[in-house]
């Protein structure tokens, strides 16, 4: 099992590249948010007046989406367009950051694992955000990142094909049955994700990433119950969950 590792003392190398990974986390954020506004609406036809950035597809506006420099300072108004943005673009490009430390931290001796982890943290974050506020898992996300996992798994280190591809079997095959008992209690997106976190840690870790979502999943649906902010009957969704233990368990594994 792998621990968060951190120097003592910090050489400047260590620093250049800690300055590296906090800067590619701030810039895989406002790629996150990019995928978060434009690509759920992708093929849908636009509304009149509704937000361009959201609906054109078009290029990538920086200041639109990398909002941390000044959406303390602007109460969220982008000096891009002067659309007031929500809290979850600043938030997500913190919570990049903090992974990229975290990934950081575990494999700053093994770039390669270092590189595809960090990789990986930008797809599940993504689909994290993209889950809560669509309740959706996109296609056009979740196969591109099958690929990549399946071709990382040609890399030098864990896990290899074999491991990588019995890892996505038992991850969509177990949560395939699930579906189909629970009748409704998880959609294909769940399905579909829950294999690519398979390809991801390969066989056995993607029992423990699987498991620690379903627990997390089930903390929340208890807690929502309790609360009375959903009732026995109600929807909510489900791959953030599956997200985060997956990013829990690529982190301890490695």
């Amino acid at each position: 099992m792998r621990e968060l590792s951190l120097p003592l003392s910090l050489t400047g190398t260590d620093l250049a590249v800690l300055a590296v990974c906090l800067l590619a986390g701030w810039l895989a954020g406002g790629v996150g948010n990019w995928a978060a506004d434009v690509l759920p609406g992708r093929g849908a036809p636009a509304s009149p007046g509704k937000d361009v950035h959201r609906t054109s597809g078009g290029g990538f506006t920086p200041l639109h989406y990398l909002t941390l420099p000044w959406y303390p300072f602007r109460r969220g108004v982008c000096p891009h367009c002067g659309e007031r943005r929500p809290l979850r673009p600043p938030l997500l490009e913190a919570s990049m950051m903090v992974a990229f430390l975290l990934t950081w931290g575990c494999f700053r001796t093994d770039p390669i694992h270092l590189a595809i982890v960090c990789l990986y943290a930008v797809f599940l974050l993504t689909v994290l955000v993209i889950d809560l506020e669509h309740r959706r898992v996109l296609n056009i996300m979740v196969g591109p990142a099958a690929l990549v996992a399946l071709l990382a798994s040609f890399l030098p280190g864990y896990p290899d094909p074999l491991q990588a591809l019995l890892g996505g079997v038992i991850g969509y095959g177990a949560f395939m049955i699930l579906a189909l008992l629970g009748r409704g209690a998880l959609g294909a997106g769940d399905v579909k994700l829950a294999g690519v976190i398979g390809l991801m840690a390969g066989y056995p870790a993607v029992i423990p990433a699987l498991m620690v979502g379903v627990i997390l999943g089930g903390v929340a649906a208890i807690a929502l119950l309790v609360t009375r902010r959903a009732g026995r009957k109600s929807t909510f969704a489900y791959a953030p969950y599956l997200a985060l233990g997956a990013m829990i368990v690529l982190l301890v594994r490695g």
